[in-house]
């Protein structure tokens, strides 16, 4: 069902002017505020909302929004997918930036901007938006750990799904592959086992956009789930990265790049092109995430032939799935009209739009007050959400809390290791260099 616009409108009138109205002063990181006369205080004829191209629901909120008879209009620009999570600090702190933007609230380039006061302190927003008493415990305390003052400056808008495998039925049962049980690998051999069965059948075991290098990465998370403990993978600089714990993943992705598993040039394929291989019925695996069900959907897969499972276990740890909740919305502090960005923001994580957004693109949301969540997820979306839901069989990615360093040197360099330019020792070794550096 489409959510109709009797049901959005609330947050045009009085609610959301009063959100925005509670939330028109902004602070910079430390509780300092603007001084009078700041940009952020005057208001815009057009909102200017700015996402990634590969953000499939950026176009679709926008379009909501703006057929909803809304106070202001708001413009989309998109910047390229690949490039946007390093193009953005210099857009953001530009003459030129966004009033609102779609962001990825990590360790990385977002804390970075948050603590040189470049972004809107989003603390009150939390508040008057709902998510302060919707969001649970470990992702308030992740956003808001960031900087040293323990303010929030974003705000989640989903959590995705990830270090996980897609499957396509019609093609292990084609092969002769049994599916695995529950969403979950039994043990390294079942999939080892998987593996070779499709390789002696001329199919790929797995397929991936090795070129954007966050895919392997994603491959790297779902590995490190069995061998290093969630808390750990939270504390990135007092990780060991000469361990075995931290070193195996790595180790194992190359012995499976020798095996033949990954498909013959998947270092040169872009995210959307190892899909669209998967699609084509040519490999077995690739890698999943929920809010990549549409795009898979779009290249010509059926969702009734579309599964998903954890990676296999490779060390004593129960295999878990990931959770990114870093998929947010960011204010720059340069930039004009932060009511108004504040009134489209809390439209956007409203519990009316994150309904809407699961039913269109099978997005998870932060706040757990969205009534019929699973059953609007679908079956495959809807399990990866009750997975995350159940102890110990979640763990957030290890690039979540890593500096902006220490993230783009994992995912740059897994792609030297496996086309064998770099050592995993010296891959380790480096990363352990970055860490130091950090002390």
């Amino acid at each position: 069902m489409s959510v109709q616009s009797t049901r959005r409108a609330f947050l045009w009138g009085a609610g959301g002017l009063a959100a925005s109205a509670a939330l028109t002063a902004c602070g910079a990181p430390g509780g300092s505020s603007k001084s009078g006369g700041s940009s952020g205080d005057e208001e815009v004829d057009e909102l200017i909302f700015m996402t990634n191209s590969q953000d499939a629901m950026g176009p679709v909120h926008v379009e909501m929004w703006n057929a909803g008879d809304p106070p202001f209009p708001v413009q989309l620009r998109t910047t390229d997918s690949a490039q946007y999570g390093n193009s953005f600090p210099r857009i953001a702190t530009s003459d030129d930036a966004p009033h609102i933007a779609g962001y990825f609230v990590d360790g990385g380039h977002f804390t970075d901007l948050a603590r040189a006061g470049a972004l809107m302190d989003m603390t009150e927003f939390w508040e008057v938006s709902g998510l302060m008493d919707n969001v649970p415990e470990l992702i308030r305390q992740q956003y808001s750990s960031f900087t040293d003052d323990g303010r929030m400056y974003g705000a989640p808008t989903n959590t995705s799904r990830y270090g996980c495998f897609f499957y396509r039925k019609s093609v292990l049962a084609e092969a002769g592959v049994p599916f695995p049980v529950d969403h979950a690998f039994s043990s390294e051999e079942e999939f080892v086992e998987a593996a070779e069965t499709l390789k002696a059948a001329g199919i790929d075991p797995i397929s991936i956009g090795g070129k954007d290098g966050y895919p392997i990465s994603h491959l790297q998370d779902g590995l490190l789930a069995s061998t290093m403990a969630p808390e750990q993978i939270l504390d990135p600089l007092s990780i060991d990265y000469l361990s075995p714990e931290w070193m195996r993943p790595v180790e194992k992705l190359l012995e499976w790049e020798r095996a033949g598993y990954f498909a013959p040039g998947f270092l040169g394929r872009t995210t959307d092109q190892g899909n669209a291989h998967f699609a084509q019925g040519r490999a077995g695996f690739s890698t999943g995430m929920n809010v990549w069900i549409p795009l898979l959907v779009e290249a010509g897969i059926d969702t009734e032939d579309l599964d998903w499972c954890l990676l296999p276990p490779i060390g004593e740890l129960e295999t878990k799935i990931s959770i990114y909740a870093g998929g947010g919305i960011v204010i720059p502090e340069i930039a004009p009209g932060h009511a108004q960005a504040v009134e489209f923001g809390t439209w956007l994580v409203s519990p009316e739009t994150a309904l809407h957004s699961a039913e269109e693109g099978q997005v998870i949301p932060a706040r757990t007050d969205v009534p019929d969540l699973v059953e609007v997820l679908g079956p495959l979306a809807g399990s990866m959400y009750e997975l995350g839901e159940q102890d110990g069989r979640f763990q957030f990615g290890w690039d979540d809390p890593a500096p902006t360093n220490m993230i783009n040197y994992d995912r740059e360099n897994l792609q030297a290791v496996l086309s064998g330019g770099q050592s995993v020792r010296d891959f380790c070794e480096q990363l352990e260099q970055l860490k130091r550096g950090h002390a």
